[in-house]
């Protein structure tokens, strides 16, 4: 039997360093994992269609922040290549962090760059009790690997997105939105919106736990992504997926 394919989609100056827990657990369970590359394109349409270019016939997609923002485009463009989808700390709307960004290019382009990551982006990260050197280093090794001309890329990528309400009930396959209840870069409420537009998805909310759930709380993505993908593919069925019961976590 051919391995089941799952794409994973990083966030924002972020690489596969972000999935490897999950990508670690679901390899050693007959999955074929890869990592989209999001890396050489300055919006999310192209970041979309290159990932589908290069993709199986057939897949689950999984997507962290901006990495579930390409996955909204991918389901946009393919929806019908799709298996299963998960969507992790992330929003359908457009963005409105104009200002920020256009302060934070400025600043990159005058060589601040481990600045910018260090004082602007870390500290909104990361749920306070989870703000420890393993997990900050990665962030930091991340960022400081793919350089300036990707921070800017993707900058303008998500600065000029549209956003994703439109597609949202199009979405038939199993699908799972994921926040953490800290997140302070997408509250749960963005998450609601989008469990709200989807018909049969699967909402959970993981407590202490900030925008870097894959990391944050590992063992807690692992259970939700096997969930997910145990639940059966609609591909070919010419229906939507059964709606599934809204699990909320509120303690651990």
């Amino acid at each position: 039997m051919a391995q089941s394919s799952v794409i994973f989609l990083p966030g924002f100056m972020c690489d596969d360093r972000l999935f490897a827990p999950q990508i670690k657990y679901l390899s050693a369970r007959g999955y074929r994992c890869e990592i989209g590359d999001l890396t050489g394109a300055a919006s999310i349409e192209r970041m979309a269609s290159q990932t589908l270019k290069r993709a199986p016939k057939h897949f689950a997609l999984i997507g962290l922040s901006m990495g579930a923002i390409v996955a909204f485009e991918m389901m946009r463009q393919a929806p019908e290549r799709v298996t299963h989808l998960a969507l992790l700390n992330t929003t359908a709307r457009a963005d409105a962090a104009g200002a920020a960004r256009k302060q934070q290019l400025k600043r990159v382009s005058a060589g601040e760059l481990d600045m910018v990551l260090r004082e602007d982006l870390k500290p909104q990260y990361l749920a306070p009790a989870n703000r420890v050197p393993r997990i900050l280093d990665v962030l930091d090794a991340m960022g400081r690997s793919l350089g300036e001309e990707v921070f800017v890329k993707q900058t303008m990528a998500l600065s000029v997105r549209r956003d994703a309400f439109d597609v949202l009930e199009r979405i038939t396959c199993p699908s799972l939105v994921l926040a953490g209840a800290e997140d302070r870069v997408c509250p749960v409420d963005r998450h609601e919106e989008i469990v709200e537009g989807i018909a049969g998805a699967t909402l959970e909310v993981i407590p202490e736990c900030g925008h870097i759930s894959t990391l944050e709380a590992p063992d807690r993505v692992k259970e939700a992504l096997d969930a997910l993908l145990a639940r059966p593919s609609t591909i070919g069925s010419g229906r939507a997926c059964r709606p599934q019961l809204r699990v909320v976590h509120t303690s651990n």
